[in-house]
C-alpha cells in the first residue's frame, strides 16, 4: 500500500476537488461532541439527537426530519470512506460498531471518526462492505424509528454513494450501486438533457423552509405534470 498504514495517512492526498473531504474527517483530540455511530441504533440516544436537531427548524421530530438528518449522516460517512478507499487501494474499516460521528450544537453530523486501519479487501469492495457493516443496521434502525420505508433511506444513501464514486479519479462509469439500492438512482432524458433522478422521494421538502432536491426529486416531476 505504498507505505500507507492508516486512512489518516491519506489526508495529504485529498487535494483539488477532494480537498473538502478533509473537513468531513476528525482525528486526534476533538473539542466538538462525538457520538459513537452505534448510538444511532439506540432509540433513547437517537431521540435525544432528533430533539436537538428539531430545535434548529422549530418543528417536532418526525420521519421527515429523520430523513433530512440521515442525509447529513450518510454524506458524512459515505463520501470520505469511498474517497479514502479509492486513494488507498484498500477498503476502509467503517463498521458502525467502530466509527463515531462529530455533531454540531444542533446534533447535525459534520465529521466522521474512523478506525485507524484498512480492511484486507480491495478498494472495489468498499461499497458492499459499507452496506453490510454500516448502512444496513443504520437504515433498519432509521426506518423502525421514523415509520418511513427503508426505500427512503436507501435512496438517500444511493444518492451520495453514486455521486461520490463518479467524482473519484479513475474510470467509474461502469459503477453499479450494490443491493438493496440497485435501482435507487437512474438517468432519464428530459427536455433533451440527461437528468439524474431518485426513484423514491426523500421527503425533505415537507419540513418548513427546506426546498426539494430539484430535478433529482421524482415527486417534483409528478407535481409539474399535474
Amino acid at each position: 500500500m505504498n507505505g500507507i498504514s492508516s486512512p489518516q495517512d491519506l489526508l495529504v492526498r485529498l487535494i483539488g476537488p477532494l480537498a473538502p473531504i478533509r473537513d468531513r474527517l476528525s482525528h486526534g483530540p476533538e473539542i466538538r461532541s462525538v457520538v459513537p455511530s452505534v448510538q444511532v441504533l439506540e432509540a433513547d440516544a437517537f431521540t435525544c439527537l432528533m430533539e436537538s436537531y428539531a430545535r434548529r427548524f422549530g418543528v417536532k421530530p418526525d420521519g421527515y426530519l429523520m430523513s433530512l438528518w440521515s442525509q447529513k449522516y450518510l454524506a458524512t460517512v459515505i463520501i470520505p470512506v469511498m474517497a479514502l478507499s479509492a486513494i488507498g487501494g484498500r477498503a476502509v474499516h467503517a463498521d458502525i460498531q467502530n466509527t463515531a460521528i462529530v455533531v454540531d450544537d444542533d446534533s447535525e453530523p459534520v465529521a466522521l471518526r474512523l478506525p485507524t486501519a484498512f480492511t484486507t479487501e480491495e478498494a472495489d469492495q468498499a461499497a458492499p462492505l459499507l452496506v453490510s457493516t454500516h448502512l444496513t443496521p443504520l437504515i433498519d434502525a432509521l426506518a423502525r424509528q421514523s415509520g418511513l420505508s427503508r426505500k427512503v433511506f436507501w435512496g438517500n444513501a444511493a444518492h451520495y454513494l453514486e455521486w461520490t464514486v463518479r467524482q473519484l479519479p479513475g474510470k467509474n462509469t461502469d459503477f453499479a450501486l450494490p443491493a438493496p439500492m440497485t435501482a435507487a438512482i437512474r438517468y432519464v432524458e428530459e427536455n433533451g438533457l440527461r437528468v439524474r433522478r431518485r426513484k423514491v422521494c426523500c421527503l425533505r421538502d415537507r419540513i418548513p423552509g427546506i426546498e426539494d432536491c430539484g430535478s433529482l426529486c421524482p415527486d417534483r416531476v409528478k407535481m409539474m405534470k399535474s
